[in-house]
């Protein structure tokens, strides 16, 4: 899990990527958000694709929402795609989305890369093209 994060900075989206083994805690969420909109703000984006694979996720409802908020509070008024493969979404990540949503974030969870593309209306050649 020593691995970073990637960030792709695209002409129309963000691209953040977890690398394998990626554990989503409140700490790691907290820091996520806020680079996310960090690098939006710089870069006047307001899409953003978040894309792993099989994330274990180590998160209370409590932790859930205090990621919510924080997402809507760094993140406020952008539209989030995240594509977790092989991950099984469920009451707490439910209740994440509507907390952020509630706040502002337009958030949709996928388990498919080109439906979360699709939804986020991005250019898929653009994906082939890499980031700027």
């Amino acid at each position: 899990m020593g691995s970073k994060l990637g960030f792709d900075v695209h002409k129309h989206y963000l691209h953040v990527k977890h690398p394998q083994g990626f554990v989503i805690t409140p700490e790691t969420a907290r820091d996520l958000w806020a680079e996310i909109g960090k690098l939006c703000r710089e870069n006047g984006l307001h899409k953003v694709l978040v894309e792993a694979d099989r994330p274990e996720r180590r998160l209370d409802t409590m932790s859930a929402f205090d990621s919510g908020r924080i997402l809507a509070e760094s993140t406020s008024g952008l539209t989030v795609a995240i594509c977790y493969r092989d991950y099984e979404f469920d009451d707490i990540s439910t209740f994440f989305k509507t907390v952020a949503q509630n706040r502002g974030v337009n958030i949709e969870f996928f388990n498919d890369l080109d439906a979360a593309r699709k939804w986020l209306d991005v250019d898929t050649g653009e994906n082939a093209a890499g980031s700027q």
